[in-house]
Parts: C-alpha cells; sequence; structure tokens
C-alpha cells in the first residue's frame, strides 16, 4: 500500500502531538516541523484539514499551537 506523502506527514505531527498530550502548553507549528522533518508549509494546510475535522485544536497567540481534541 503506497500513502501519500501528506498522510505520512499527518501521522508524523499526530504522533508528535501524542507525545505531548497533557502538558499545559499547546505545541507549536515549528516544534513539530523541526522534530519531526516535514515542510512547515506544508505542516500547517495539514493541520488545518485535521482541526476542520475535529481531530486537533489551535489556540492563538504566543504560547499558541496545537493540540489533540481527544485523549491519544
Amino acid at each position: 500500500m503506497n500513502l501519500s506523502a501528506k498522510t505520512i506527514y499527518a501521522f508524523k505531527a499526530l504522533t508528535e502531538l501524542s507525545l505531548r498530550y497533557g502538558k499545559p502548553d499547546p505545541v507549536q507549528v515549528s516544534d513539530i516541523a523541526e522534530k519531526q522533518k516535514i515542510p512547515k508549509k506544508f505542516l500547517v494546510q495539514i493541520l488545518i484539514q485535521l482541526k476542520n475535522h475535529g481531530i486537533v485544536r489551535s489556540s492563538r497567540g504566543i504560547t499558541g499551537g496545537y493540540t489533540l481534541a481527544k485523549a491519544p
């Protein structure tokens, strides 16, 4: 089975968010991109789609970022 790059990056991003689940601060896009070696612009598009489907939540501001919407 061949998975698209978008699908693989989405799984990597969700893995990173799962590892940080339960911590008080959301995970910033730049942190996910750096740790999982995902292009930042592509990651933003993926996270927006995941947010629209209710898989992740976002918060704005200096300390903003993404968290999982439900427990892993």
